[in-house]
């Protein structure tokens, strides 16, 4: 018997089942069957379990999906095992304190050993800890750790570079059933990583590394796989589908990559969306439903072991090597393909996982039990995209705390402040659990990473009050453009991700939805969707400086001149919330100020957030919800009144 957070806890019933059957179309006569198995974005979700809710996560994880992994290698004995990107970030088994430990291997290396991944690719997050921290963690790997394009010298072409990592490796397998017995073959894998890592996490990179675009790389190695012998190139580009013929930056470069001669398939990721995903598509080189790009296969598997991507292959003895004869792309849902399994089928599957990892599961449940004080009011996100939200109060008030302390001797210091912040767990792809819910009690370190998952730290800028307005209109597309009068209108943009909505904390203001995004526009007087913008109880002139806390990777992305950037103190966000909370003692409500929506007399909007909201209508009385019910993803649906 295991105890509430220990390894091995699932919950489920015992009842005899059989994992789901991922069998291939028959084999064609004459071929050779071949099968890519892939996850991405893993986020350091290896055992299925959220240390920061303090729970078992049923759906997904590499330890949920390891049952679908062994069924996808038993129905093909010719079969590559391979990761995308973004495994050294995202869970409390990664934290440097649990993951650095001396004499241990990283938790989310030790799982690929394990399992007997074949190559992972770096993807954007591996660098959040810096370069010393990654040389340490892929140390550990038994597999090939790859990317082309990351580089610590460039050479006169792709081909002359020095890599952080291995640009590329061979792997040979024996395909069966062949009329004249197993033929081997030769895969070469490729990694890619978005270039974007210099802006996102300059702070460690700046001066030790350069990137070279994805496709820039793909184009020079691709034809040198196939010199060094490789009879089929396979790439594991860090990087999205396009939801438009245009591309863009590296959400959106698998079509690119893909179109390279001599690429035979892709895996894809970044975006945490999945790819094929059944529907259509504007762009004619992309078959969404059959997963292909180009004729090529392109899978990508969601984020944190939602889903398995598999790519099989039937290959073709050709005059010189092989040729791909037919391919089919197919996503096994993980929640969804385990719902009927037994718990004894899933825990035999992951048990490998669980006794590896055991030591560095207890750590990481020591650390997030940390206490810190204690909150009197419930902390949560289930409504933080509409409504003025106490759990992005406490947030904003410790970065400012921690700034104008940093701040307190410099010229800056009597200038007004707000802190800009997001709601990290707000549902869309993560799902209806995907939520911040902090009651009333005890907060611990757990809390902290809860309401704030990653390793930003703070830093503060200075702006005019007509610059923070067009930052705050900017970040305002996650709500559609809404018509006066008409009822039910969907809120959100599901296009845009939830994370990318920030709240001026410390700023009084109000959105007017019946005006259209300003997005990368300039704004003229009167224009825009950001009404009353004030401090202080005051408003705030087009031409008054103002600090504006924010964090290292909006930073980054941004892309801030250094006269207006005046913190940048490697103080890690988590522990600046942590400080504050350890300080004060007792939580309370942050009151005055806000922001709310313009009033539109006789319209309604619908809104949808997790099931779990029920107790915290109060938080949305001026909105006057109504439910509605629930949404075919399993989201409680609500209809809004704005007047």
């Amino acid at each position: 018997m295991t105890g509430p957070g220990e390894v091995g806890e699932v919950g489920w019933p015992d009842e005899v089942a059989s994992p789901p059957a991922i069998a291939a179309t028959a084999t064609p006569a004459g071929c050779g069957h071949l099968r890519l198995i892939a996850t991405s974005d893993l986020h350091a979700q290896i055992l299925s379990y959220d240390y920061y809710s303090n729970r078992p996560l049923f759906g997904s994880g590499l330890a949920r999906i390891a049952c679908l992994i062994d069924e996808a290698r038993r129905d093909a004995p010719a079969s590559l095992l391979l990761d995308n990107g973004d495994f050294l970030q995202g869970s409390a088994l990664a934290d440097p304190d649990i993951a650095g430990r001396r004499g241990r291997v990283h938790p989310a290396i030790a799982a690929f050993n394990t399992l007997g991944y074949d190559a992972a690719a770096l993807g954007n997050h591996e660098f959040n800890y810096g370069l010393g921290f990654l040389r340490q963690a892929v140390a550990g790997a038994g597999f090939p750790v790859l990317s082309a394009n990351v580089l610590t010298a460039a050479g006169s072409d792709p081909l002359q570079d020095r890599f952080l990592c291995t640009p590329f490796a061979l792997v040979s397998r024996r395909l069966p059933g062949m009329p004249d017995g197993p033929r081997a073959i030769t895969i070469g894998l490729l990694g890619l990583t978005p270039p974007e890592i210099l802006q996102w996490d300059r702070r460690h990179l700046e001066g030790h590394i350069l990137v070279r675009p994805m496709a820039e790389a793909a184009r020079a190695w691709v034809p040198e796989l196939r010199r060094r012998g490789a009879d089929l190139v396979v790439c594991l580009a860090h990087t999205g589908v396009s939801a438009s013929r245009r591309t863009n930056g590296s959400d959106a470069q698998a079509a690119a990559i893909a179109a390279i001669p001599g690429v035979d398939a892709v895996i894809a990721g970044h975006s945490h969306l999945t790819f094929p995903d059944g529907g259509g598509h504007p762009d004619p080189r992309i078959d969404s439903l059959r997963g292909r790009i180009v004729g090529k296969p392109v899978v990508q598997p969601g984020h944190e072991g939602s889903h398995l991507g598999i790519i099989d292959l039937w290959l073709r003895p050709a005059r010189q090597g092989w040729q791909v004869a037919q391919s089919e792309t197919r996503l096994i849902h993980g929640s969804e393909s385990i719902a009927g399994l037994s718990a004894r089928t899933i825990r035999a599957a992951a048990a490998p996982l669980r006794d590896s990892l055991a030591p560095d599961h207890r750590a990481a449940l020591s650390k997030m039990r940390r206490r810190l004080g204690t909150t009197t009011i419930p902390l949560s996100t289930w409504f933080a995209q509409v409504a003025d939200c106490q759990a992005l109060r406490l947030i904003g008030a410790a970065k400012m705390h921690h700034t104008r302390r940093a701040l307190a001797a410099t010229p800056w210091a009597g200038l007004p402040m707000v802190a800009l912040v997001t709601a990290y767990r707000c549902g869309g792809h993560g799902g209806p659990q995907h939520y911040s819910d902090i009651p009333p009690g005890p907060l611990s370190l757990r809390h902290v990473f809860d309401l704030y998952p990653f390793p930003n730290t703070v830093t503060a800028e200075i702006m005019t009050g007509a610059g923070l307005a067009a930052r705050l209109d900017r970040t305002s597309a996650i709500f559609n453009r809404i018509t006066p009068g008409r009822p039910d209108q969907m809120l959100i943009d599901p296009r845009v991700p939830g994370f990318s909505y920030e709240v001026a904390v410390g700023a009084d203001y109000r959105i007017d939805l019946s005006q259209p995004c300003l997005r990368d526009r300039a704004a003229t007087p009167g224009e825009g969707r950001i009404r009353d913008l004030g401090i202080g109880g005051r408003p705030l002139a087009p031409d008054e400086r103002v600090v504006v806390v924010t964090n290292s990777y909006l930073a980054s992305a941004h892309a801030l001149a250094s006269d207006r950037l005046v913190l940048d103190d490697n103080r890690l966000c988590t522990d600046a919330i942590a400080g504050y909370i350890r300080e004060a003692g007792r939580i309370g409500p942050h009151r005055g100020g806000g922001w709310s929506f313009v009033p539109m007399p006789g319209t309604s909007l619908l809104f949808d957030t997790g099931s779990g909201c029920a107790g915290h209508l109060g938080e949305l009385a001026a909105l006057r919800p109504e439910p509605v019910g629930l949404t075919e993803e399993g989201f409680s649906r609500f209809r809004l009144h704005p007047e």
